[in-house]
């Protein structure tokens, strides 16, 4: 999720400074937008020889929804009230965009919209993937790994069989990770986090403290998305691979986390490129056994 207003809870009062203040009667009445994104990280033979991060696609989880009625734009009136007296926005029978729930594969109906993942995957991510894995593509050849990050909606069946079946019919791979283990995924460990930071402080810039509307917050979330570096998404698998290590050591326990933040020697060990990381020392290791 991104949202259209964030407190810091950690802020402090200077001497000098004036006080801003935000208000929201509820937390169900700031606007958010929810975001699905894909990254991939291409290497040769080992994940710690550095590679290139990519950036599949964001998305916006929204769908079309049939108006049952003529809308007018709302116009203040003198009293500081509004009516709907504005110009037509949108006609009896006209489609238009809603941000709706994401599903595995329901797509609702014209009068609940669902942003079903299954159709996602269909027309856009495994048609962009083959055309960087196939014949002619930049990285023609590679094999393809896709970790699953065991969310709700990608347990359903229907969703569930159409992924496994598509990657075993291409010779690709399905991989579910294990739940409740954001760590070990490349979006929850660095990207969301990255991305929260950087949308908190853009919409400050362009809004002040004024909360965001749903189209705000998600022209914001892409503007962010857009800058976001390759090695930044790079920099969180080689992070996400390490954390597995440890946990394979820990024998399935993620009690190293506890009481430290998340550094693995990242930054120390790697130089970033243009279009991910490359290993500061310059050693190729072989694949592993």
């Amino acid at each position: 999720w991104f949202w259209g207003m964030v407190t810091k809870s950690t802020a402090r009062t200077f001497d000098g400074l004036d006080q801003q203040t935000q208000q929201a009667y509820h937390k169900s009445h700031i606007n958010k937008t929810m975001a699905v994104a894909f990254t991939a990280y291409a290497f040769k033979d080992c994940m710690d020889n550095g590679g290139d991060g990519i950036k599949l696609g964001l998305f916006r989880a929204q769908s079309y929804k049939v108006a049952k009625r003529m809308v007018r734009q709302r116009v203040r009136q003198r009293d500081g009230s509004f009516r709907a007296t504005g110009e037509i926005t949108r006609q009896k029978g006209d489609l238009f965009l809603v941000d709706c729930a994401v599903t595995g594969s329901d797509e609702g109906t014209s009068d609940n919209p669902k942003f079903s993942l299954k159709q996602l995957f269909e027309t856009t991510i495994f048609p962009d993937v083959e055309k960087l894995v196939g014949p002619g593509g930049k990285y023609e050849g590679y094999k393809v790994i896709f970790q699953d990050d065991n969310a709700g909606p990608h347990q359903e069946q229907a969703y569930f069989n159409f992924v496994t079946s598509y990657c075993r019919e291409k010779g690709w791979y399905w991989k579910p990770q294990a739940p409740q283990m954001p760590h070990m995924n490349n979006l929850d460990l660095s990207v969301f986090p990255c991305m929260s930071r950087r949308h908190t402080q853009l919409a400050r810039e362009q809004n002040g403290l004024r909360m965001l509307t749903e189209d705000q917050i998600w022209d914001t979330a892409k503007s962010v998305w857009d800058r976001l570096p390759s090695s930044k998404i790079a920099s969180g698998f080689i992070q996400a691979h390490r954390i597995a290590q440890r946990v394979i050591e820990f024998h399935g326990s993620n009690s190293f986390l506890t009481g430290s933040k998340i550094h693995f020697g990242v930054r120390r060990d790697y130089t970033e490129t243009a279009t991910g990381l490359k290993r500061s020392d310059e050693l190729l290791l072989p694949p592993p056994t």
